[in-house]
C-alpha cells in the first residue's frame, strides 16, 4: 500500500511556492482582508467492526466544489471550474490517490480499532486544507476529531495529539509517526499541492465567485431593509395603539359631579375633536397599509 501511494504521488509534479502568486494576478476578492481557503471535509461513521460509512466533500470558502459519490465511489466536480488549472494527468493522479485513501481509511481504522481503544459506535472527522492571504500561501492544516472532540493534528512533519485528548491520541500519533513515507506525502500535499490547487480554483472560478460576492451583498441589503421596515411597523403600530388607548381612557372618565359641567353634543369644539379622531384613524390605517404593501414587494 505504501508503495502504491508513493507511485501515485510521484505523478503529481511538485513546484515551489513561488508558482502560486502568478495564478492569482488580476483576481480581486471583495473580502481581500480575509484568508481564502480550500477545505477537505471527511466524516467516517463506524457502527461496528464490519459496518462503516464515509462522507467527503471539498469547499472553496463557503462554496462546495467537490463531493464523494458513495454509490459510484468517484469524486464529483460540482462546478464547471472545480478542476482548477491542473492538467488532466495531475487530476487523474490526485483523484486516484484520494480515492485510495478514502477506500483504505475505514478498513485501516477498523483493523486498529481495538488497539486504539475506539468504542463502537464512533465517528471520526478530518478537516484538512490550506489558505491564502493576499495571493500567497499562508497556512496549511490537517486536524482530526474523535466523537466531535479534538484528537490530533499534523504539524510540520509529524502527527501530534491534541491537548487533553489523552493517552489514546498519543498512541495513535505514535503509530502514525512510524510511517515516514506517508508523512512526507501528507506534508507535500498540504504545503505544495493544496496551495497550487487553491490558486487554480480561484483563477478558473473567478467570474462566478465575483458574481456570488455581488449577490451576497445584495441579499444582505435586502435583509437589512426588511428588518428596518419591521421595526418601524412595530414602533408606529405601538404609538398608534398608545394614542388610541389614551383617547379611550379620556372618553370613559367620569368627572366629579361637584365640578362637572354638561357637555353640549352640539358644541362645535366637541364635533371638531371627533373629526380629528376620524382623521387620525384614517391616517393610521393608510400609513400601515402602505408600509405593508412595500414589505410584500420586497419579499
Amino acid at each position: 500500500m505504501l508503495l502504491l501511494l508513493l507511485l501515485l504521488f510521484k505523478g503529481l509534479p511538485c513546484h515551489g511556492a513561488s508558482t502560486v502568486a502568478p495564478l492569482l494576478l488580476g483576481f480581486r476578492h471583495p473580502a481581500s482582508e480575509e484568508p481564502l481557503s480550500f477545505r477537505f471535509v471527511q466524516i467516517s461513521s463506524f457502527a461496528n467492526h464490519s459496518c462503516a460509512h464515509i462522507q467527503a466533500s471539498g469547499w472553496l470558502g463557503d462554496v462546495q466544489t467537490h463531493v464523494l459519490d458513495s454509490v459510484s465511489g468517484t469524486i464529483r466536480f460540482l462546478r464547471p471550474w472545480s478542476q482548477g488549472t491542473f492538467s488532466k494527468q495531475e487530476l487523474k493522479n490526485l483523484e486516484a490517490l484520494l480515492l485510495l485513501y478514502l477506500h483504505s481509511f475505514n478498513k485501516e481504522v477498523q483493523a486498529f480499532a481495538s488497539q486504539f481503544q475506539f468504542e463502537y459506535p464512533f465517528e471520526l472527522q478530518v478537516l484538512s486544507g490550506c489558505q491564502m492571504h493576499a495571493g500567497k500561501a499562508s497556512e496549511s492544516f490537517l486536524n482530526g476529531a474523535y466523537q466531535g472532540s479534538d484528537f490530533l493534528s499534523f504539524q510540520g512533519n509529524s502527527w501530534k495529539p491534541s491537548p487533553g485528548a489523552g493517552s489514546r491520541a498519543q498512541n495513535v500519533c505514535r503509530v502514525l509517526n512510524h510511517y515516514r513515507i506517508i508523512k512526507e506525502i501528507v506534508q507535500s500535499l498540504l504545503s505544495d499541492i493544496c496551495p497550487r490547487f487553491l490558486a487554480g480554483l480561484l483563477e478558473a472560478g473567478k467570474s462566478e465567485l465575483e458574481q456570488q460576492d455581488g449577490n451576497s451583498i445584495f441579499l444582505m441589503l435586502i435583509c437589512l431593509t426588511i428588518i428596518v421596515t419591521l421595526v418601524l411597523l412595530v414602533v408606529v403600530d405601538s404609538w398608534f395603539r398608545k394614542q388610541s388607548s389614551n383617547q379611550n381612557i379620556l372618553s370613559l372618565h367620569v368627572p366629579n359631579p361637584a365640578f362637572s359641567t354638561r357637555v353640549n353634543i352640539q358644541d362645535p369644539k366637541n364635533s371638531g375633536h371627533q373629526l380629528c379622531l376620524a382623521q387620525e384613524f384614517w391616517i393610521k390605517n393608510r400609513f400601515l397599509k402602505n408600509w405593508k404593501t412595500s414589505l410584500k414587494q420586497l419579499w
